[in-house]
């Protein structure tokens, strides 16, 4: 059983939290804060599994907390509770650059069709932060042994297989075929809800390039994309456009974030704009992103209201699919840390329309192998490499620029 400290200045959500977190049965809430300097000296006094923190604290705020702990080396095992408005969403991408490991939105009110929802996301998230490879365990406090980290390591495994079987039986009922790219057998397209958007009029003017960067992350993509993105050369010949899984409202922040700290620009993609080189486009939480072109072949973004796809909003693999019947030459396809398997199918879908050369994330340096797992063990993956040599493979496939 998981221990976990509770830290928020509202004694409502306290209670809210503690009882959600008490009602399963991997975890029990052993102690609570109102304040950022009570939770500080808890922590750095205390063993506890996880840290479920809410971004605005008296005394010492959220984010504040996390990098204290951080420049003091302090472990601490976050998920965050953060608000959709733009302060928090703007302190939650700083909190995830000072080891939180994921967040969840807190309702804006406490009805019980809200509680639910947010009851659900906060086990969810929990569940996927002790499966993660960043998990490290208060082993002096919890009692854990060889055989109960060898257990969870088999847990963590039985997740992705578990992961894999559902997107087989998707593919049953018709969502994508695992099969070989045969004539006879081809993979079939993601079944696409019906959309509720009007045609998308592109804005103005773009320039066709030959080829297009993909890129797909979930659990864990926030820390990846702030180390990967950096690392890109500021003169990229071709955009890069981006799916990661986050709700509405976060993924404006991640891009000011990242343009902030990096030579290339990033931004949240807009509805109707050309794709330029040299330019980074992260799909805005809870739209898709599909890839379109005008009469000059010049690509340009469609972002479609639809419900999820197998639960995701935004989905990897309707970008991928997407762009099947693009006059791309050729698309680099990336798929960095994530739980599950978004991304594999559209990728295997592409394959059998366009030239793709698919760059993985190797296993021990994502904070969960399960998206890029995906991709390798179906043989879709031309090239693995550590994090860090990703930006470095999408050079040198580009030819040096």
């Amino acid at each position: 059983m998981y221990k976990i400290l509770v830290v928020d200045d509202s004694a409502l959500m306290r209670r809210i939290i503690c009882d959600i977190i008490n009602a399963d049965n991997d975890f029990r809430v052993i102690d609570v804060s109102a304040d950022g300097e009570d939770a500080y000296n808890k922590i750095k006094n205390n063993s506890y599994d996880l840290v479920v923190l809410d971004m605005v604290l008296p005394k010492l705020p959220g984010v504040a907390l996390l990098e204290r702990l951080y420049n003091e080396k302090v472990p601490c095992n976050a998920v965050l509770i953060s608000s959709s408005l733009k302060e928090d969403a703007d302190s939650t991408m700083k909190a995830m650059e000072y080891g939180a490991l994921d967040f969840v939105v807190k309702p804006i009110r406490s009805s019980g069709e809200t509680r639910e929802i947010f009851g659900k996301q906060l086990v969810e998230s929990l569940h996927n932060v002790i499966k993660s490879r960043a998990f490290k365990p208060s082993s002096s406090k919890t009692g854990f042994t060889s055989a109960t980290q060898a257990i969870g390591e088999s847990r963590r495994n039985t997740v992705e297989r578990l992961a894999g079987v559902r997107s087989r039986l998707a593919e049953t009922r018709g969502v994508g075929s695992a099969q070989t790219n045969t004539p006879e057998t081809k993979a079939q397209p993601i079944a696409k809800p019906v959309s509720n958007d009007k045609t998308t009029v592109p804005k103005g003017t773009g320039v066709r390039t030959k080829k297009i960067i993909a890129l797909a992350c979930s659990t864990g993509g926030p820390q990846a994309l702030h180390t990967f993105v950096p690392m890109l050369p500021s003169n990229l010949s071709v955009p890069l456009v981006l799916v990661q899984h986050m709700p509405e409202g976060f993924t404006a922040s991640l891009a000011a974030r990242l343009d902030q700290i990096s030579g290339i620009k990033v931004k949240e993609a807009e509805d109707g704009e050309f794709f330029k080189p040299g330019v980074v486009y992260i799909t805005p939480g809870g739209k898709h992103m599909k890839i379109c072109e005008d009469g000059s072949r010049a690509a340009y973004c469609q972002l479609d209201d639809s419900p999820p796809v197998n639960s995701l909003k935004p989905c990897a693999d309707v970008m991928y699919q997407s762009l099947a019947k693009s006059s791309f030459d050729e698309i680099i396809c990336v798929v960095l840390t994530g739980m599950g398997a978004d991304g594999s199918e559209g990728i295997r879908y592409l394959n059998q329309y366009k030239k793709t050369y698919v760059i993985s994330q190797e296993a021990s340096t994502c904070v969960v192998y399960g998206m890029p797992k995906a991709v390798e063990q179906g043989g879709l993956s031309n090239e693995v490499v550590p994090l860090k040599s990703v930006a470095n493979s999408i050079v040198k496939k580009l030819g040096g620029l």
